[in-house]
């Protein structure tokens, strides 16, 4: 074995084999994840335009709830097939920590049908959170097996494996932050999950030499 990846041509299509099933049945989990948020969704009542509009109105939290939920998932999602498209081996670890990492997402549509159950609490509102901040360090965790193991391809570009925990923290920071100042701004807290990591980016970026 170089690298973490086996010489023998044929243990090497095993590996590769093995990574895009990994792969595959994250999509169709996360796939599935995306399809339970839609299905929570309330269905607008009333026998005239008026009453459907107002039927509107008085579920725009549920809506809006389902909005931030998908696209918690979506960026996800789009971390993950961003950095595992590259994979072409696996390890045990790696398979433990993925079913972790889809564990989080499936639950994701369960909190967030939390946040629209009853007022909107720091016990509601910090579950969802933690969960996000879970997703986004076992992510980190996973990348950091992948590029230590030699599970990329060889082509796959440098940035892809480097400096996994870096990439994670603006966003873990985010949720995590959120949670006690959600006593502070109420639901204005769902705005420090954008805005910390943008602030954080922009505080790194003056640090680094031109």
């Amino acid at each position: 074995m170089a690298d973490g990846y086996p010489l023998d041509p044929d243990a090497a299509d095993v590996q590769r084999g093995a990574a895009d099933r990994l792969t595959f049945f994250s999509d169709a989990v996360v796939a599935i994840a995306i399809t339970l948020l839609a299905l929570e969704l309330p269905a607008p009542e009333g026998a005239t335009a008026a009453a459907v509009l107002r039927s509107l109105g008085d579920h725009a939290y549920e809506y809006l709830a389902f909005l931030i939920g998908f696209l918690v998932v979506a960026a996800h999602w789009r971390a993950h097939h961003r950095v595992f498209r590259w994979l072409v081996g696996e390890h045990p670890r790696l398979v433990s920590l993925a079913l972790t990492w889809l564990l989080l997402i499936v639950l994701t549509p369960f909190l967030t049908r939390v946040l629209t159950e009853g007022d909107l609490d720091t016990v509601r509102f910090g579950m969802f959170a933690v969960a996000q901040a879970l997703l986004q360090l076992v992510f980190a965790a996973m990348v950091s097996v992948s590029a230590r193991e030699g599970l990329f391809a060889p082509s796959a570009p440098a940035l892809v494996g480097a400096h996994p925990w870096r990439h994670a923290a603006p966003g873990a920071l985010g949720f995590l932050v959120s949670v006690p100042l959600f006593r502070l701004v109420d639901r204005w807290a769902f705005v420090l999950w954008a805005a910390v990591p943008v602030l954080y980016g922009r505080l790194v970026a003056r640090r680094l030499p031109d």
